[in-house]
């Protein structure tokens, strides 16, 4: 059976965030979300247009698999970022669309970025898996969003399997951050004691939509990098384009 993908757009760039920063990257970007992140600042996530305000009008919509190869192969063999939204939530589509990409060519390298509260098959074919849990600072202030956001944005055993596999080496992993100030960072260590992942693995990112919250917040970031041993994560895409679609 043949799955169709809900798309919002299709790209490429660089990856600008994590351990593979810099890399050239096909991003496939679906859409929905099931968090609505709104952090302490009052900016959106970066991508409300697949979470808070779904534009179908504007987004590619449901397309083929082979259409996805089709647009990716103008680009091979760079990297395949699949991210969103939220794109765990694609399910058997995006089982679909891994083995695919993996048939075409086995040594084309996949990053899947998800907030970690779904797991699925997906994951076999998977070279890195992006983590990046949502921190109670994420919270939206309307309160309809705030039950579904609060119930949703943690789920422990989702987040050990994920570790778990990693740990078994079916694919590498990178826990990243969003963080809008210190106080962060007890969250942050308490998901450490309780996961058991590692320093290396830890990246944080100051939270900001435009390159002005992202130098008012980047020292702190790196200060906290240094003082607890963890990785710092920039946002190239921001600090290169702006806040843009299809970068």
């Amino acid at each position: 059976m043949s799955h169709t993908l809900n798309i919002s757009e299709l790209f490429y760039s660089i990856q600008g965030e994590g351990k593979k920063a810099g890399s050239p990257s096909f991003f496939i970007r679906t859409n929905y979300c099931n968090l609505r992140c709104q952090f302490v600042s009052g900016n959106l996530c970066d991508t409300p247009y697949t979470s808070w305000n779904p534009e179908d009008s504007k987004n590619l919509g449901k397309v083929t698999i082979d259409y996805v190869l089709s647009q990716y192969r103008k680009f091979y063999p760079a990297d395949v970022v699949i991210t969103g939204g939220e794109p765990t939530l694609q399910k058997g589509a995006l089982i679909e669309l891994c083995s695919s990409l993996k048939k075409l060519d086995k040594k084309i390298f996949i990053t899947l970025e998800t907030n970690g509260t779904k797991y699925g098959e997906y994951v076999n074919f998977i070279d890195l898996i992006s983590i990046s849990p949502k921190l109670a600072t994420s919270t939206p202030f309307n309160e309809k969003f705030r039950k579904l956001h609060s119930s949703n944005r943690i789920n422990l055993s989702i987040l050990k399997k994920y570790e778990l596999g990693s740990r078994k080496k079916m694919y590498d992993i990178q826990w990243k951050f969003v963080v809008t100030s210190e106080k962060d960072i007890d969250e942050i260590l308490q998901l450490q004691k309780k996961i058991s992942f590692p320093d290396k693995k830890v990246f944080l990112m100051p939270e900001g939509i435009n390159r002005r919250d992202l130098y008012g917040k980047r020292k702190l970031v790196v200060n906290l990098c240094k003082r607890y041993n963890f990785n710092y994560c920039e946002r190239l895409q921001i600090l290169i384009w702006g806040n843009k679609r299809g970068v």
